[in-house]
């Protein structure tokens, strides 16, 4: 199979550096200059540093993967790789610029970091087998082409030769900007040949390539979705899965080969202060007037004048973890600033039926006794493969104050994951 052109990184990452970035150039209109050029220089400089040096460990954990045996080194490496990922995929968050644009980029990361952690459990009782340390060497000759680009890029933003998307550049003349220059990256980035991966992206392979809907009726339902002007929608790009982006005055939309709608980003400044409680309230209406059901209020963020909301749906009285929408409402209007529905989409279908093997009391024995558990709630967790297994979800505090989000196998009562949670 070969990685294709598709969004696999949540939008979020994509919604995030959009408003902060925004939130940046809203300040330097204002009068604010001083701290919040400070605070946007150091974010995007410190967030492409962080990618680059993510990558290069990503490509050196690789490469060492490539030829282990062992069982307790192998086991060490997949948890280095995967960690490396994590720590690529948040970094790319807080650069000026979508990760949409990015979509070989952002998915190669994301196929590395799920085949780690699905060869983790295997390899950590038996070692790599050689079709493994040749899927490794192929990710790693991928990674290495890429970090290499990245040092590079590093080397001219370092000399002047690139500029950071900062709000004091944007209509700067002379000198690339970093956007663009990944975008070159990301045109060079190749397609990566696994024989023997069948995790959550196996399904996103060459036999899936699609023709879009006509762009007509793209541009309709788009414009019926959000409210937009149908004519005002402008063609941008068509993927190779059919995936197809339009552009209008402040954004963008994309939807898919079928069409439903994957996302809107927003491009404009946001000053307003309604409160939180309004816009989730909004957000949820949002979703109910398209068909949405019953939805679980995972996370909620407040940045600057955008509130960000992950909403997992409910199946059978049961929370679906990686059956997400993202919606990002502005603090002003109202209205729908962002919006991300690519997981939902991908990952929607019949789960299984609620059954469980021990109790919530007993599964509570599986957590170290210095957590308090604030919440408790079944929930399909995604497993290794497109699978889902039904834990028990305990949201903890721990001594020090963390959150925790802990899962407990309902049919074995042992731990399946643990997710520490933003404060």
């Amino acid at each position: 199979m070969y990685i294709r052109k598709k969004t696999f990184i949540l939008i979020i990452t994509y919604l995030t550096a959009a408003v902060v970035a925004l939130g940046a150039y809203t300040a330097v209109h204002f009068g604010m200059e001083g701290s919040y050029r400070r605070t946007a220089e150091y974010g995007y400089a410190h967030a492409f540093e962080e990618v680059v040096y993510a990558a290069s460990s990503l490509s050196d954990s690789l490469h060492r993967a490539s030829y282990a045996t062992g069982a307790e080194l192998s086991g060490r490496l997949c948890a280095d790789i995967y960690g490396s990922c994590l720590a690529a995929e948040m970094t790319m968050a807080a650069l000026p610029f979508s990760t949409q644009e990015l979509e070989q980029t952002a998915a190669f990361i994301g196929v590395a970091g799920d085949y780690a952690r699905s060869r983790l459990r295997a390899s950590a009782q038996s070692g790599f087998d050689d079709a493994a340390r040749a899927d490794f060497a192929s990710l790693y000759k991928t990674a290495a082409a890429l970090t290499e680009k990245l040092h590079k890029l590093q080397n001219a933003v370092n000399d002047g030769d690139v500029l950071l998307d900062e709000p004091e550049n944007v209509f700067a003349s002379g000198g690339d900007r970093l956007s663009s220059s990944m975008l070159d990256i990301e045109d060079g980035m190749g397609k990566t040949e696994l024989g023997s991966y069948g995790g959550r992206y196996a399904k996103d392979i060459s036999s899936q390539i699609r023709s879009p809907v006509p762009e007509a009726k793209a541009k309709a339902i788009a414009a019926d979705f959000f409210g937009l002007e149908a004519d005002k929608l402008e063609a941008e790009y068509t993927a190779e899965n059919g995936t197809a982006c339009f552009s209008f005055d402040g954004g963008s939309v994309c939807l898919d080969a079928e069409g439903n709608v994957l996302s809107l980003s927003s491009e404009r400044s946001v000053c307003g202060d309604m409160g939180s409680s309004e816009l989730e309230r909004i957000a949820r209406d949002f979703l109910a007037s398209h068909g949405f059901g019953e939805m679980y209020l995972a996370s909620s963020e407040r940045i600057g004048s955008v509130q960000t909301m992950k909403f997992e749906c409910v199946e059978n009285g049961v929370r679906c973890m990686n059956d997400s929408v993202r919606v990002s409402v502005a603090g002003d209007d109202g209205g729908i600033y962002a919006y991300d529905a690519t997981e939902h989409i991908r990952v929607h279908g019949t789960y299984p039926a609620v059954s469980t093997a021990v109790s919530e009391s007993a599964a509570r024995a599986a957590l170290p006794s210095a957590l308090k558990v604030i919440d408790a709630q079944l929930c399909y967790a995604p497993a290794d493969d497109e699978n889902s297994v039904l834990c028990y979800g305990f949201d903890c505090t721990g001594s020090d104050g963390e959150k925790l989000l802990i899962l407990v196998d309902a049919q074995s009562g042992r731990q399946f994951d643990v997710f520490l949670e933003a404060n």
